[in-house]
């Protein structure tokens, strides 16, 4: 007899935020052969494009929004969060990468807990020995904060240079020896670390997947070697078959070295300044359970930095996200527009929908008589110049608000576009149990030609918010 039950199991539903990248391009197709797999990924151009095997069901959905993550993270099971903000998300972002990884690490966490998600496991970073940490890995270790702050088990793989194709920091490597014949090392080249190579963070996130009681916490994970930078330039130029020359300055400010590998390298500015900025200390790794279970059978740098590299044109594999990445950018400057993000210090016993109504309030007072801010009894808000002509009208969601998180639409306003793409609107949300409050504008399209825009009001936005900032500092003092 049966038990009436016809065919396996269904399998769990992994959902991958940040899927598009190199990590999660590899991760993917590994993660399909045991669970249903959601790849979630900012790119509108990606998610149109069908995966080729079937088994990855690709999904656009922008993080920044609430709603979106909530609807993607709808039935899911288990999550891996592999986003980061160094790479542009509009035409204009005035924001920090650390800012901007704090909203969306946050809008994961509270929809991962709306909707009962088991797990998240985040790839982050090492930690340094001493208590300086570079701001790329105290944003990493913010977001690791930030995700487990709604109650979700959150297990952090802190691994230090992942190797592999299109990685932004072998890429580094290659780029300084393929174009430098002699490399001037700052101190901080010495400085140890233990690269890993691209597989053994795959095998090392599904060893984890699936055990949120067992892997609730921080993990060290490395390859088969410990490396100082030097070693690995070293090692760089042996691969690819070229002779260097290397010059120990140990006067050689990180800043000026950073600056150069940005000219170098001609990547992003705020990836290479993040990079080369993480190198002046050593990373020390804590002996722990996923390491061993990876350690049998991991690369060495060599070998990684090998199977990454085409022998033919002696250059890193390409990323993954290559062939769309341009597709994007010209999105993105079609649609011309604009996120702004900073973070204000939250006085003790305020929340969001405090600073909110603050701000507007505030805004009202510090420029008149020039502005002035009118409130209709819903909240909503109408910024005017006298003697009366409406800049902006800011509807309040009420549906959508709570004291932690209140939100405004840009529904007009002669500074406003209406046909603008996206969902415009202006957010207020507190974190990290109240330590900060986001103030955000979220696709926001400027009715003013892209040339005035800029100097006028785009440079008088970041001028007000810098001072409300200042305002919100001593009031916490």
């Amino acid at each position: 007899m049966t038990n009436g039950n016809i065919g396996p199991p269904p399998r769990a539903r992994v959902a991958v935020a940040g899927a598009s990248g190199f990590i999660g391009t590899a991760l993917c197709p590994r993660l399909a052969e045991r669970f249903e797999v959601v790849a979630l990924t900012r790119s509108p151009a990606r998610a149109q494009l069908a995966d080729p095997s079937g088994l990855v069901h690709w999904r656009h959905c922008d993080l920044f929004c609430d709603r979106d993550i909530r609807a993607g993270l709808a039935g899911i099971d288990y999550a891996v969060y592999l986003v980061h903000s160094l790479a542009p998300s509009s035409r204009l972002t005035q924001a920090s990468p650390r800012d901007m990884d704090l909203i969306l690490a946050d809008n994961f966490a509270r929809a991962a807990a709306v909707n009962g998600v088991r797990q998240i496991v985040f790839v982050s970073g090492v930690m340094p020995r001493s208590f300086r940490f570079s701001p790329l890995l105290w944003s990493r270790r913010e977001v690791e904060m930030v995700l487990a702050s709604r109650g979700t088990p959150v297990t952090a793989l802190r691994a230090s240079l992942v190797v592999g194709p299109g990685g932004t920091g072998p890429g580094l490597l290659v780029d300084l020896v393929r174009r430098l014949p002699v490399l001037a090392l700052p101190a901080s080249a010495g400085s140890l670390t233990r690269p890993i190579a691209l597989a053994d963070l795959v095998r090392a996130v599904l060893h984890c997947l699936g055990g949120p009681a067992v892997f609730d916490g921080a993990f060290d994970i490395g390859g088969a070697e410990e490396l100082s930078y030097e070693q690995m330039l070293r090692i760089t130029a042996e691969v690819l078959g070229l002779r260097r020359r290397f010059l120990q300055l140990p006067f050689l400010p990180v800043r000026l070295a950073s600056l150069s590998a940005r000219l170098i390298s001609g990547a992003p500015a705020p990836m290479i300044g993040a990079i080369v900025e993480s190198l002046p200390q050593d990373t020390l790794m804590q002996d722990n359970p996923v390491q061993r279970a990876i350690a049998p059978g991991a690369l060495g740098f060599r070998a990684a930095l090998t199977a990454a590299v085409d022998p033919v044109g002696r250059r890193l594999l390409p990323n993954p996200r290559r062939p769309v990445r341009e597709r994007d950018r010209d999105l993105m400057r079609s649609q011309s527009l604009v996120r702004s993000i900073q973070r204000v210090l939250l006085p003790p016993g305020q929340d969001a929908a405090w600073v909110a109504g603050n701000y507007f309030r505030w805004l009202g007072s510090c420029l008149w008589p020039l502005i002035q801010t009118r409130f209709d009894p819903d909240g909503s808000v109408d910024v005017l110049v006298r003697p009366g002509l409406g800049l902006l009208t800011l509807t309040r969601m009420v549906d959508e608000g709570t004291p932690e998180r209140q939100v405004y639409l840009i529904s007009g306003g002669l500074l406003a576009r209406p046909e603008g793409a996206g969902r415009a609107r202006f957010e207020f949300q507190t974190l990290l149990d109240g330590r900060y409050t986001m103030t955000a504008i979220h696709d926001y399209a400027p009715a003013l030609p892209w040339y005035l825009y800029l100097p006028t009001q785009a440079f008088a936005h970041l001028r007000v918010m810098r001072w409300y900032q200042r305002r919100l500092a001593r009031l916490a003092r």
